[in-house]
C-alpha cells in the first residue's frame, strides 16, 4: 500500500517528477519546499525520480509520462494529497515572515487553494490579501479569493452551492462562526451589505453590524467596533450579552431611546444600568425580575412584563393578582409558567384569559377539556394551535371545516401529517403550512433532500 510520507522520505537526494499545474503551489515554491528536505524538482521522468505527483489536468504528453511512470512502478499521488503532505511539514511562522517582507500576493493566493492548511493560518494569509480598495466580489481575483473563505468557513445544513460565490456568504459567516480570532479579522474586509426582509425586527445589514451582534465576538474587536461611532452598530453592540459592562455603559450615555431600547434586552446588562432603564418597556419584558427589582416597577404596570420569561415563582404570583386584564392575558401564555401558575389564573374565571391559557403548552389537560366544553371560537382558535392539546379535541377542530381554526391548525407541528397535506387542498392556507415545520420537513424528506 502507498504512503506518501514515507515515499517523500525515501525521495531525499533523489527527484519527485510533477506533472500538471497546482492550484495551491507554483514551481518555485515547490522547488523552495523540496530544497528543505535534499529533494529535486524535475517534469521529466529520468532515473532519480522516486516519486509522481500529478494534477487533475494533464497535457497529452503529460499522461504519456504517467504512464510510463506507472509501468515502472513508481507510486503516483494527486495534487491534493501533495498538498496535505505540504500542509503537514509547513513552517507556519517562516512562510507568515516570508509573505511579510516579500508581499508576494501570487504566492500568498496560492496558499489559500491549500484545503489542508488548519484555519488558524488560513485566517492569517486571508488578513494579508490586497483587495485594492475593491470589494470582496467587485473583480474576478477577488471573488476567486472570497469563495475559498467561503468554502472554508460557511456550512449550512441545507443551501444553494452557488452561495459560495455570492456576499451572503462572507455575511453570514460573520452571523454564525463562533470563532473570535476569525470575526477579528474579518472587521478589516471590505464592507458587505445586504438587505434584510421587512419583519418589523431590527437585523444587521452589513458585516460590521454582524460582527457586532455575534456573541463569540471578543474584547478587542467589540471595542474597535464602539470606537467607530455609529448608531446601527451600537445597536447590536447594546443587545450583545458579551459586550463587556463598561463599554454598555458608554453606549448607554451616547445612546438614543432605540439603542437603550436595545441595551434592556441584553441578557448580561450591567447591573447599575437597570435603575437608568425602568422606564422602558422593553427591560420588564427581558430582563431577570425578582421581587427586589420588582420593587422599581412604574405605575401602571407594564403589560409587557407577562410576557417576560425570566420572572421568579414568586414575581408571577403577584402579577396574578393584578387587575390589567391586559397584562393577564400576556402572562397566560407565558410558556414559563408551572401548572400551580396556570391553575391559579384559571381560578379566577376570567373568560378573557381562556384564549391565551389555551395556548399555553403547560396548561393542564384537564382545564383546555373543561375549556374546549365553552365551544368558544376564539378559545378553540387557541386550542388548535397548542401543540399539547389532545388529539381527540384537535379532531373535533378539524372536523369543523372553520377557516379561523384551520388557520391555527396549520400552524401546529404536532398535528399528524396526513392532516396537514389535507389542510393544503386550501391554497389560502399554504403561508401558514410553510410555516410549520412537520410539513416543511416532509416535503423535503419526499424530495430526497
Amino acid at each position: 500500500m502507498k504512503d506518501i510520507d514515507q515515499d517523500f522520505h525515501n525521495a531525499k537526494d533523489k527527484a519527485i517528477l510533477f506533472l500538471g499545474r497546482f492550484a495551491s503551489l507554483g514551481i518555485d515554491e515547490i522547488k523552495l519546499f523540496l530544497d528543505k528536505f535534499s529533494i529535486r524538482f524535475t517534469d521529466t521522468l529520468d532515473k532519480d525520480v522516486v516519486m509522481v505527483v500529478e494534477s487533475t489536468l494533464l497535457s497529452p504528453l503529460e499522461e504519456e509520462i504517467a504512464t510510463d511512470a506507472y509501468k515502472q512502478k513508481i507510486p503516483i499521488y494527486n495534487s491534493d494529497q501533495f498538498d496535505k503532505l505540504y500542509a503537514k511539514q509547513l513552517n507556519t511562522n517562516s512562510i507568515l515572515m516570508s509573505l511579510k517582507l516579500s508581499n508576494n500576493q501570487e504566492r500568498l493566493t496560492k496558499l489559500l487553494h491549500n484545503q489542508h492548511i488548519d484555519d488558524a493560518l488560513f485566517i492569517k494569509l486571508f488578513a494579508m490579501y490586497d483587495w485594492h480598495d475593491e470589494g470582496m466580489f467587485d473583480n474576478s481575483e477577488n471573488m476567486k479569493v472570497s469563495t475559498l473563505f467561503a468554502k472554508r468557513f460557511f456550512s449550512k445544513s441545507r443551501f444553494d452551492a452557488a452561495t459560495y460565490h455570492s456576499p451572503i456568504s462572507i455575511f453570514e459567516v460573520a452571523i454564525l462562526t463562533k470563532n473570535p480570532d476569525l470575526l477579528e479579522m474579518m472587521f478589516n474586509l471590505p464592507l458587505i451589505d445586504v438587505k434584510q426582509s421587512k419583519s418589523g425586527i431590527k437585523k444587521p445589514t452589513n458585516t460590521k453590524e454582524a460582527i457586532a451582534a455575534n456573541i463569540y465576538t471578543n474584547e478587542k474587536t467589540l471595542t474597535r467596533l464602539f470606537r467607530l461611532n455609529d448608531p446601527s452598530i451600537d445597536y447590536f453592540l447594546a443587545q450583545n450579552p458579551s459586550t463587556p459592562h463598561p463599554l454598555q455603559e458608554k453606549i448607554f450615555q451616547r445612546g438614543d431611546d432605540q439603542i437603550k431600547e436595545a441595551l434592556c434586552q441584553n441578557k448580561n446588562l450591567e447591573p447599575s444600568l437597570f435603575a437608568k432603564l425602568i422606564n422602558f418597556e422593553k427591560l420588564w419584558e427581558y430582563q431577570p425580575i425578582d421581587d427586589e427589582k420588582l420593587k422599581f416597577i412604574p405605575s401602571p404596570m407594564p403589560i409587557k412584563i407577562g410576557e417576560n420569561e425570566n420572572l421568579t415563582s414568586s414575581v408571577i404570583e403577584t402579577l396574578i393578582e393584578s387587575a390589567d386584564d391586559n397584562l393577564l392575558e400576556n402572562l397566560a401564555q407565558n410558556p414559563t409558567l408551572q401548572k400551580h401558575h396556570i391553575q391559579n389564573l384559571y381560578h379566577k374565571k376570567n373568560n378573557k384569559l381562556y384564549p391565551s391559557l389555551c395556548a399555553n403548552p403547560n396548561t393542564p389537560i384537564e382545564i383546555l377539556k373543561e375549556l374546549f366544553s365553552h365551544d368558544d371560537h376564539q378559545t378553540n382558535c387557541s386550542l388548535a394551535l397548542n401543540e399539547n392539546t389532545p388529539e381527540d379535541i384537535l379532531e373535533v377542530l378539524f372536523s369543523k371545516d372553520d377557516f379561523e381554526i384551520n388557520k391555527h391548525l396549520a400552524l401546529n407541528e404536532a398535528l399528524p401529517i396526513s392532516w396537514l397535506q389535507q389542510l393544503q387542498i386550501d391554497t389560502r392556507l399554504l403561508n401558514y403550512l410553510k410555516e410549520n415545520k412537520t410539513f416543511t420537513e416532509n416535503i423535503l424528506h419526499t424530495l430526497g433532500i
